[in-house]
């Protein structure tokens, strides 16, 4: 399987389990008896229903799918590959019609 095709998997994967995750904490969320806390009433919920972990891993899994989806372009853009070969086809065509800026 290649790089696209993981990454689709598992983005797919962390979608459907932050779905599940989601679906059991909305829930749970009516029950949650804290008003106010330092993560607020839906993190509560996850942790009583101990989803905790399946939230943090499907981030993760969502984030890795993703970054395995980018495009390879996109990672030359970053390295400076592709400005350095649209300067090289620009003076090729300054070369071939010369320069009609003058």
């Amino acid at each position: 399987m290649n790089k696209q095709g993981i990454g689709a998997v598992l983005l797919f994967a962390g979608i459907v389990l932050y779905g599940m995750i989601h679906i059991g904490t909305i829930m749970h969320l009516p029950d949650v008896t804290i008003w106010s806390n330092q993560w607020g009433r839906y993190l509560q919920a996850a942790f009583e229903t101990g989803g905790i972990i399946g939230l943090v891993l499907a981030i993760l899994l969502f984030i890795t799918g993703v970054t395995l989806l980018l495009p390879r372009p996109l990672a030359d853009f970053s390295k400076g590959r592709v400005m350095k070969e649209i300067r090289e086809r620009n003076r090729e065509f300054d070369e071939k019609y010369g320069n009609q800026n003058n």
